[in-house]
C-alpha cells in the first residue's frame, strides 16, 4: 500500500540521513538496512534519490552526508534579521572577553547553535554551529525557556523531557520551574557545569520579535575563567546589555 501523502517515505529518508550522520566513515547499503531494519531494496532506492539530489555522497560502496545540508541551513541563517543584527555583537563579545560566544535559537524544542565566535582564550568543547541541545541542560536553553509563554514551555518540556546530560543537570521539574522564574525576573541564566564538567556559561534571552525565533546569546568558559565577580556580575551585565541591544534592533530597525 502506498504511503498516504508520501509521509512515511520522507521519514525513512531522514532515518537514513541520521544514521549516516553518526557514521564517520560512511555506511554501505546492507549495513544501513541491518541497522534500520529495512529491506535492502528500500534503502538503496532512498540513497539513490538522496545522491541524485546531492544530499549524500558516495565513495566506493559507502555513502556519507553531503555538504548540501550545510548550504540549505546556512542560507536560512544568513537571511535572518536576527543573525544580521546579532553576528557583530557576538564577535564583539568574543573579542572583549576572549571566550566562546554563541547565538542560539529554539528549534522544535531544542536549542540550535546558529553562530559561534571564539576569543583568544576560548577552548574547544563539543558545541559547533548547527548542534542542537536539550534546553534544560544549558544556559541559553534555560534563558529561552524562561521567557516562553506557559503553554509553549510546557509543550517543550513534555516533548523533550528532563534527562540527565551532565554532572549538574537539573532533572526535577519543580526545581527547573523555580529556576526559570528566577531567570525571568533577573534576565540572565547560568550553567553551573550542568552539561559539561568544568564549563560554566552565562546567557541572556532575546525574546521573539515578529517572525524571528526565540533566541539567546551566551558566553562559555572553563571555571578557572568563570569565577566570582566575573561569573556572577561582570559577564551577566554585559551579556544582558548586548541581548537588549539586539532585541531593540529587531523591533525598530
Amino acid at each position: 500500500m502506498a504511503d498516504k501523502g508520501g509521509i512515511n517515505a520522507v521519514r525513512t529518508s531522514f532515518q537514513i540521513v541520521h544514521a549516516l550522520r553518526e557514521a564517520d566513515e560512511g555506511m554501505g547499503v546492507s549495513e544501513l538496512a541491518r541497522e534500520l531494519n529495512l529491506p535492502v531494496s528500500t534503502v538503496h532506492s532512498h540513497l539513490s534519490t538522496l545522491h541524485d539530489c546531492e544530499y549524500v555522497t558516495k565513495r566506493g560502496s559507502k555513502y556519507s552526508i553531503g555538504y548540501r545540508f550545510l548550504e540549505v541551513g546556512g542560507s536560512v541563517r544568513n537571511h535572518s534579521r536576527l543573525f544580521e543584527y546579532a553576528r557583530p555583537k557576538v564577535d564583539q563579545l568574543a573579542d572583549e572577553f576572549g571566550d566562546k560566544v554563541s547565538l542560539c535559537v529554539l528549534d522544535h524544542g531544542l536549542v540550535a547553535y546558529t553562530y559561534i565566535a571564539k576569543g583568544e582564550e576560548a577552548i574547544e568543547t563539543d558545541t559547533f554551529t548547527g548542534i542542537r541541545l536539550l534546553p534544560h541542560s544549558c544556559a541559553s536553553g534555560k534563558a529561552i525557556l524562561a521567557h516562553l509563554p506557559d503553554k509553549h514551555r510546557t509543550d517543550v518540556l513534555k516533548r523533550r523531557g528532563l534527562s540527565q546530560v551532565g554532572p549538574n543537570t537539573i532533572t526535577d521539574r519543580d526545581e527547573l520551574l523555580t529556576e526559570l522564574e528566577t531567570i525571568q525576573s533577573e534576565g540572565v541564566a547560568f550553567d553551573r557545569q550542568e552539561r559539561l564538567e568544568g564549563i560554566r556559561s552565562v546567557a541572556a534571552p532575546i525574546p521573539r520579535e515578529g517572525n524571528q525565533p526565540n533566541a539567546a546569546i551566551s558566553i562559555s568558559a572553563p571555571i578557572s575563567r568563570m569565577s566570582d565577580e566575573r561569573f556572577e556580575r561582570e559577564i551577566p551585565e554585559r551579556v544582558q546589555n548586548i541581548a537588549e541591544t539586539i532585541r531593540i534592533k529587531l523591533r525598530y530597525a
